[in-house]
């Protein structure tokens, strides 16, 4: 088992001094320019959606009643074809030609 050295949080080497470099001052300092579209964008996200009329909702709600009041479409027919004919039919066929 390896041993690890000792060491308080008091001696630890920390960097008192910062000093800003001129490439961070101009990133820092430059104008923030923000678009009328962003303005728009934002302004549209935080306004409220206009409340529905009481007509409208009733008219929605007509319109969900009268759709589950409508009978499913009919199912298409489809003839059951048995095997213990498919010799016959095919016999027939061929007497055809």
């Amino acid at each position: 088992m390896s041993e690890s050295p000792k060491t308080s949080a008091k001696t630890l080497d920390v960097i008192q001094d910062f000093e800003r470099s001129p490439a961070e001052d101009e990133v820092s300092q430059a104008p923030v320019l923000v678009t009328e579209q962003e303005v728009m964008l934002s302004t549209a996200a935080a306004a409220p959606l206009r409340s529905t009329t009481v007509t409208r909702r009733l008219i929605d709600a007509i319109r969900v009643v009268g759709a589950a009041l409508q009978p499913p479409p009919a199912r298409r027919h489809h003839p059951q074809r048995f095997s213990y004919l498919e010799a016959a039919l095919m016999a027939r066929e061929m007497d055809r030609l």
